[in-house]
């Protein structure tokens, strides 16, 4: 009866209007039909604090405010999708949020946490949740941040697809960033990767390990950022390029940074460049190469503690 009566209010929905669903068991518990200008979902209200924001696949949840049938505005979790080819199945999805249960405990629990409720059926939804490897933009922006306090003008190019994550006035960083404590491997995307133009080259390992609340994360060091006067919008419509929007709980989820090791990459790091090949030319057939590099035979510096690793503890 649910999952009917919201397709019903979707038939009849305006654009920017909420219309409320109109059954007796949603009386004490209201939920509305919302149509936006390029989406369509459910809302329910929302009184917490934390601002939300996630998404999965063709759906989103997210606090914001919308204005219901009386005229008010109120603040509401909203539950959206742009596809209209899923209606049947995303108002099965909608009837879950918006179900009040017994004595409203369903609906009391969703409110009191709706990223945990959202997180179970991404969970469902999905088969398995897609690793959104939120380390590689931390060591990214640890990296960042190193470079700003020691009084470098410092650009961040890895959302933009850059050949390069990180650039200064006399060099390029290439980060890579893992969660393996025993091997110190990166993988190298092309022969070109490694093969700078103009400038200098260095490779920054960031090793982290996940944590419950201590360490690091996006949010955390954002704050940083702003604390050291750099540019947070700036930061923040990259971070929204790449899928990390305000509000998401991935970017509070925070990690422990074990090792910064900065490599120079000259002509004693082992990679594979276009010079590598006769005439600078890819076999025929060839037309790219990724490869792994196992650094641990190789002398670094640590960002964290500042001086010269052995080869030994590497």
């Amino acid at each position: 009866m649910l999952k009917r009566a919201i397709l019903n209010n979707w038939k009849t929905d305006i654009s920017g209007y909420a219309q409320k669903i109109d059954l007796n068991d949603l009386k004490e518990y209201p939920a509305w039909t919302i149509k936006l200008e390029d989406s369509y979902g459910v809302a329910i209200p929302y009184a917490g604090d934390e601002k939300i924001n996630e998404s999965f696949a063709n759906a989103k949840i997210r606090s914001t405010n919308i204005k219901i049938d009386d005229g008010n505005e109120i603040q509401t979790i909203i539950l959206i999708t742009d596809t209209i080819s899923i209606q049947e199945h995303f108002a099965a999805l909608c009837s879950e949020l918006i179900e009040p249960g017994i004595n409203g405990n369903k609906r009391k629990q969703i409110i009191s946490s709706p990223v945990t409720w959202w997180k179970e059926w991404k969970e469902l939804l999905g088969n398995k949740n897609i690793d959104e490897r939120i380390y590689d933009v931390l060591g990214e922006l640890c990296v960042l941040k190193y470079l700003v306090e020691h009084g470098e003008e410092a650009e961040w190019n890895g959302p933009l697809h850059a050949s390069y994550d990180i650039e200064t006035e006399a060099k390029f960083y290439e980060v890579k960033s893992s969660i393996n404590r025993v091997k110190k491997e990166v993988t190298i995307s092309s022969q070109f990767q490694l093969a700078p133009s103009g400038k200098s080259l260095e490779l920054v390992l960031c090793r982290f390990e996940p944590t419950i609340l201590t360490g690091v994360s996006i949010d955390g060091l954002l704050n940083e950022f702003k604390a050291l006067g750099y540019n947070t919008d700036i930061l923040n419509n990259k971070l929204e390029s790449c899928g990390f929007e305000i509000g998401m709980s991935a970017r509070k989820r925070t990690f422990i940074l074990h090792e910064m090791l900065l490599y120079k990459v000259d002509d004693s790091f082992p990679r594979i460049t276009p010079e590598s090949f006769i005439g600078g030319v890819l076999p025929e057939g060839i037309t790219k190469i990724s490869y792994t590099v196992d650094l641990s035979g190789l002398s670094s510096v640590s960002l964290i503690k500042g001086e010269d690793n052995d080869i030994q503890n590497n």
